[in-house]
């Protein structure tokens, strides 16, 4: 009898060590888990373990693999590094020349030279150009610092539609939605402002320009979507390339505001996608939640 009562309390010990090995296999995996998921938003990088084993094993190789991607992304910065500083040093030539243009234009249209407020726009245009180009691949080469504070998007959103409101009196502006996401006001304000303008410049005079906001658990989206007709589909994949302009973009356009936009949402980690509509035109901006004080303990 007393055999028995060993053997069930022997079988007992074992069934609680293997579940006490399987909790805490769960919950390193579960910290594995979230720790790629902070990389993924944040870029913290992935950190070693020192343990035995085959989780250990994948966390090592995972780590490594993570080393390899933040080399080669240090790679591509250097490269848009390089790409700023000439575009930087493109546009200090090009000021003084194009000074000098404007100055000239300025005394022929004082000698009443008709062919002037033409050529004067075509120097302004260019000079709007050189300044946005420089700014996009500053953006790029992490030039510019971005100061992350939280902030509520529906005021951010607000703020834009009031600056537009004077120049498109007749457009009805609407938003809906609210939330709060961690970003930098002044920079995802322009990217905002971008994408508003380019709904501004392709609606009718009279036209509708909707935004909504949506709070997730896990992210934030904010939708533009206007009455504009939209696109052509084999157009969307190329609105937010660089220089690229839609075959009803306005004389004025630079083809870089979406390119910027672009890549200002990228340095708050979201994604930025535009698709036709029932009436219009439709851009999603999607941005992760992101805890600046979330700590990871492997």
């Amino acid at each position: 009898m007393k055999y028995y009562l060993f053997v069930i309390l022997g079988m007992g010990v074992v069934i609680l060590l293997l579940a006490a090995l399987l909790f805490l296999r769960k919950k390193r995996i579960a910290k594995l888990r979230t720790a790629l998921d902070v990389y993924l938003k944040t870029g913290k990088p992935l950190p070693y373990s020192l343990r035995e084993g085959d989780l250990a094993l994948l966390q090592n190789e995972l780590s490594d693999l993570i080393s390899r991607l933040e080399l080669e992304k240090q790679r591509a910065k250097d490269a848009d590094r390089k790409n700023a500083e000439f575009a930087a040093d493109v546009s200090h030539q090009l000021k003084t020349p194009l000074a000098g243009l404007r100055l000239y234009c300025e005394l022929d249209a004082q000698d009443g030279n008709p062919n002037t407020e033409k050529e004067l726009r075509l120097i302004e245009k260019t000079e709007r150009l050189v300044a946005e180009l420089l700014k996009l691949q500053k953006i790029r080469a992490d030039s510019f610092d971005f100061v992350f504070e939280d902030a509520a998007l529906e005021l951010l959103t607000e703020e834009a539609f009031a600056a537009f409101r004077p120049l498109y009196p007749q457009k009805r502006f609407e938003l809906t939605g609210s939330a709060v996401l961690r970003c930098d006001r002044a920079w995802l304000g322009e990217a905002f402002s971008n994408i508003l303008k380019n709904a501004c410049e392709h609606t009718p005079e009279d036209g509708r320009i909707r935004c909504s906001i949506q709070d997730g658990d896990e992210s934030v989206t904010l939708t533009l979507e206007d009455n504009g007709g939209g696109v052509p589909t084999s157009e969307l994949p190329h609105l937010f390339e660089r220089f690229y302009k839609a075959k009803n973009a306005s004389p004025d356009s630079t083809g870089l505001g979406l390119a910027i936009t672009k890549e200002i949402v990228s340095k708050h980690h979201g994604t930025v996608t535009a698709e036709n509509a029932e009436k219009g035109l439709r851009l999603t901006l999607c941005f992760p939640k992101i805890d600046a004080n979330q700590k990871i303990d492997i």
